[in-house]
């Protein structure tokens, strides 16, 4: 079976009914969707009062055809520090921020066998993204 993943973010777009930015149709929702190929883990701390300690993974991989992605860098936070996500079209990288009791959910993922990173881009400026994997 083929999985055409163009087809699966319309259907996810479709099925945000709950979400006022659902009544644009999909073909003008903007989306940059990333193949994960490969992902890089790292931690560590930043300086701010008090001091915090971060995870981040960092990952690559194709774009499909209707997008220019070329990493995504996601950032795991308690849930009081969560920020929107965004496309950066200067570097074409997606961020993610997700609470840090995601990690190990994602680190899952990270192992199946087929994975992707999208981000949809409402034309009022909402944004929504995630990650979907298949074992």
């Amino acid at each position: 079976m083929v999985l055409n993943i163009e087809e699966e973010i319309d259907a996810r777009i479709a099925a945000m009914e709950a979400e006022p930015q659902a009544s644009s149709g999909s073909h003008i929702v903007r989306r940059e969707i990333l193949f994960i190929t490969e992902a890089v883990h790292t931690t560590g701390a930043e300086a701010l009062s008090p001091v915090r300690g971060l995870a981040q993974i960092e990952v690559c991989g194709t774009a499909t055809p209707s997008s220019e992605v070329r990493r995504g860098i996601i950032r795991f936070r308690p849930r009081d520090e969560l920020r929107a996500p965004y496309y950066k079209e200067a570097d074409r990288t997606i961020r993610l921020w997700l609470d840090i009791a995601h990690l190990d959910h994602l680190a899952m993922q990270l192992n199946h066998r087929k994975r992707w990173l999208w981000i949809g881009i409402w034309p009022d400026g909402y944004t929504y993204a995630d990650v979907h994997s298949r074992p």
